[in-house]
Parts: structure tokens; C-alpha cells; sequence
């Protein structure tokens, strides 16, 4: 019983302090400021090919994209850590 209180008490601390270091990392260093404006990201000309334009937005923002999936990611490896934990009596 001592045990299990040590080790969940443990696991705790250790995602507090993963968040911390996570959220620390993240305010550290920003992304650079994008000068356009909302409706300007995707400029939409009727005598252009919308498919060129959407995938130049798309990797011009890739990086943001891949640090959103590696946090949902991490997230739902945690999730799934705690839900398929196993109880001790």
C-alpha cells in the first residue's frame, strides 16, 4: 500500500515536472512573427490554382505542425500509460 502512494506520488512529480520543462522550453523560445495579416495567409486569385497556394502554406508552417502532433502525441501517451495502468490490492 506504502508502495503504490510512493510510486503514483512519483509518477506525479515526474509529469509535473515534464510540464515544466515543456512549457519553460516553449516560452523560451517563440516563433518568429508573421507579418501577414489573417486574411492575407492565403491569397485566393480566381486565375490560380488554389492546390500551389495551400500546400505552400502548409509547409511554410510546418514546423508549428509537428510541435502540436509531438505534445498530442506525449499527451496521449501519458493518457494511455494511466488508463491501462494496473491496480494493486
Amino acid at each position: 500500500m506504502n508502495d503504490t502512494k510512493i510510486s503514483d506520488s512519483l509518477a506525479l512529480l515526474t509529469s509535473i515536472l515534464l510540464l515544466v520543462i515543456i512549457l519553460y522550453v516553449f516560452s523560451s523560445a517563440g516563433f518568429p512573427y508573421s507579418g501577414l495579416m489573417h486574411s492575407e495567409l492565403i491569397k485566393i486569385d480566381q486565375t490560380q490554382n488554389i492546390g500551389q497556394q495551400m500546400s505552400r502554406f502548409l509547409w511554410d508552417f510546418r514546423g508549428q505542425d509537428l510541435l502540436i502532433q509531438s505534445l498530442l502525441l506525449f499527451a496521449t501517451a501519458i493518457c494511455c500509460i494511466s488508463l491501462l495502468k494496473e491496480e494493486r490490492k
